[in-house]
């Protein structure tokens, strides 16, 4: 049976019910915490998993991703918050807690090239109010230990990504090995993602019921998305392309989707002229 490994949590856990749902018990799924998540895909010991885009890019030659699902965030989710000094014009430090990934590599990004800062990002573990004696920003990660310091001014990183782009972010997708998959479980993704999306986009709907102005000048609010639009797939790229050229990132991934091979003469039947 294969294997499935994902850390669940409230974004995306309407997403792998669902592909426990379409699997019905077709595929097994175990959690993990993000580095055991990592080691038990790249050593093989699951068939796939729901990752960061970072985790395919480690190994591309030999992984595919699912397009029928993802996790994209779109505007003020709250997922990542960067909090500041009141009157700074210029960061030249932004402490972090944890260890650098996609977090800080969008925060850099959307400094870098919407607000021209390229601050220095510094490890921190004291406590914010200390931290920002010593640093000029502290991005605030969702699930972090600590939280954000009220009377101190903040901006939502992703959201900052979509104004600068109009292009989601995408938190997660799904990676697996390419030699492991077959029809059956990308049908169970396709299912799952679309399913998914569509009561993220009903629920959307009733937030923006009645809120609308006859100039569509009315924000759109934070949601998720879970279907691999061209949008995400464009929003997944640029942010490759920005951390590239940034030297945040090695290089630029080729996305390789999975798609079933071509039947051919040698598996037993004549193709259609």
């Amino acid at each position: 049976m294969p294997i499935l490994t994902a850390r669940e949590h409230d974004r995306n856990r309407a997403l792998l019910e669902a592909v426990d749902s379409f699997a019905a018990g077709s595929i097994e799924r175990t959690m993990h915490s993000l580095a055991d998540m990592s080691w038990n895909l790249l050593e093989g010991e699951v068939d796939m998993a729901l990752a960061a885009p970072l985790l395919y890019s480690r190994r591309e030659a030999d992984l595919v991703l699912l397009q029928g699902a993802c996790v994209a965030a779109v505007g003020a989710t709250g997922e990542l918050q960067l909090q500041f000094r009141e009157g700074l014009r210029q960061f030249r430090t932004v402490g972090f807690y944890g260890t650098p990934g996609m977090d800080t590599m969008l925060a850099e990004i959307v400094l870098r090239e919407k607000y021209r800062m390229r601050p220095r990002l510094v490890a921190v573990q004291q406590p914010p109010a200390e931290a920002l004696a010593a640093v000029d920003a502290l991005l605030f990660p969702i699930g972090c230990d600590h939280q954000p310091i009220e009377e101190f001014p903040m901006l939502d990183v992703v959201d900052e990504w979509f104004d600068m782009t109009q292009l989601p972010f995408v938190r997660e997708v799904a990676v697996a090995w390419e030699s492991r998959m077959d029809s059956d479980i990308n049908d169970v993704f396709v299912q799952a993602g679309m399913e998914t999306d569509l009561a993220a986009l009903a629920q959307l709907d009733e937030q923006m019921h009645g809120r609308g102005t006859e100039n569509n000048t009315e924000s759109l609010p934070a949601h998720y998305r879970y279907r691999f639009t061209e949008d995400a797939q464009e929003g997944l790229k640029q942010f490759f392309q920005h951390a590239y050229f940034h030297g945040l990132h090695r290089d630029i991934p080729n996305f390789t989707f999975w798609s079933p091979e071509e039947t051919t003469e040698e598996d037993g039947e004549v193709p259609e002229l």
